[in-house]
């Protein structure tokens, strides 16, 4: 079986010999480079036998697409730029946002590395490319990373928002029918903002739920392998998006920097959906256990992947972290989720 014969049969239900898994981490000094980054990719997927590519284009890219002002960094263990300019300043920048098209340089560079993926593997696995919500977007080009900003159009400049969100749905949708013309099996669709820390429920309802499913129902058909992962340790909103016309659900699981009793467990959201799990490890301490020590870090994903299994039941699940996997580790500790796999948890 090739990588997209054994997610196929975790999606008709059935169960594999060897665990699927899969990972992903940012490439700061190739990711704008479509010939390294597709050669980069291909070398990683290989190399650490992952069962579906989540194509990790460079976090600002619909930032850059906007004409976003930023120094990329040069640093092999830093994936973040510095933005000297943001793309929405405020809320009139937000209502005035224009439609991109798929020909847009930044957004086409995204196209051509999709089709060099596709190019390569022939069908042999799932390629996934990465997008973010609307709202997430307009995180990312109103203030990066910090929410503040987005939360205070969301109070005090709703409709001015909600024009900015058209926009943007509508860019993503240009954008996603150049991937899907591509070759895209699917789409990693990233919220940072299904947390009821951030959004009331009917905030939720107003600012992402009909953005999100819009994207969705456009793809319906068109692809059969798409991943909502739901960004954040805690508070998540899983109840309103296990409904989310998706094939699997993705998040942080074991969440080492939380309590307990806040962690999102896999059994929880079992408990909600039958669709298939990615998850399972906590990609900020299981790496570093030991300082690295290859064999203490195989213990752990050992008794992650034991955990994994039991909290899954009889539905499907697929090996992998959280989010993306550090840059501050060596490359070859990724090397023990297959090693893993290949014992079954043993």
């Amino acid at each position: 079986m090739n990588a997209t014969t054994r997610i196929k049969a975790l999606l008709a239900g059935e169960r594999l010999a060897e665990p699927a898994i899969a990972g992903w981490l940012h490439l700061p000094l190739v990711d704008r480079d479509p010939a390294r980054f597709i050669q980069e990719t291909i070398r990683l997927t290989d190399e650490n036998h992952w069962d579906f590519i989540k194509v990790m284009s460079n976090g600002h890219y619909m930032a850059q697409a906007y004409g976003a002002d930023i120094d990329f960094s040069s640093d092999p263990r830093q994936w973040s730029g510095i933005f000297h300019r943001y793309p929405i300043v405020n809320a009139d920048d937000a209502a005035h946002l224009p439609v991109l098209d798929q020909h847009n340089p930044v957004l086409a560079r995204e196209i051509d590395i999709i089709r060099g993926l596709v190019a390569h593997y022939q069908g042999r696995i799932p390629i996934l490319a990465t997008f973010f919500t609307p709202l997430t977007w307009i995180q990312e080009m109103l203030s990066s990373a910090r929410p503040g900003p987005t939360l205070a159009l969301i109070r005090d400049h709703p409709s001015a928002l909600r024009q900015g969100l058209d926009a943007l749905l509508q860019t993503n949708l240009n954008f996603v029918d150049g991937l899907l013309a591509a070759g895209i099996d699917g789409i990693f669709l990233a919220t940072q903002y299904a947390r009821g820390d951030l959004l009331s429920l009917a905030q939720y309802q107003r600012f992402c739920r009909p953005y999100d499913n819009a994207l969705l129902s456009h793809i319906k058909g068109k692809t059969w392998f798409n991943v909502l992962h739901v960004h954040g340790e805690s508070h998540l909103l899983f109840e309103q998006c296990a409904g989310y016309d998706v094939q699997a659900f993705n998040w942080e699981s074991t969440p080492q920097s939380v309590p307990e009793h806040l962690r999102d467990r896999v059994k929880a959201v079992r408990a909600l959906t039958d669709k298939i799990i990615v998850g399972g490890i906590d990609q900020n301490q299981d790496f570093h256990v030991a300082k690295g020590d290859r064999q203490a870090v195989k213990k752990l994903l050992r008794q992650r992947l034991q955990t994994l299994q039991e909290e899954s039941g009889a539905g499907g699940y697929i090996f992998a972290p959280g989010c993306a996997l550090p840059l501050d580790v060596g490359r070859g500790l990724f090397t023990l989720l297959h090693e893993v796999s290949q014992e079954g948890g043993r």
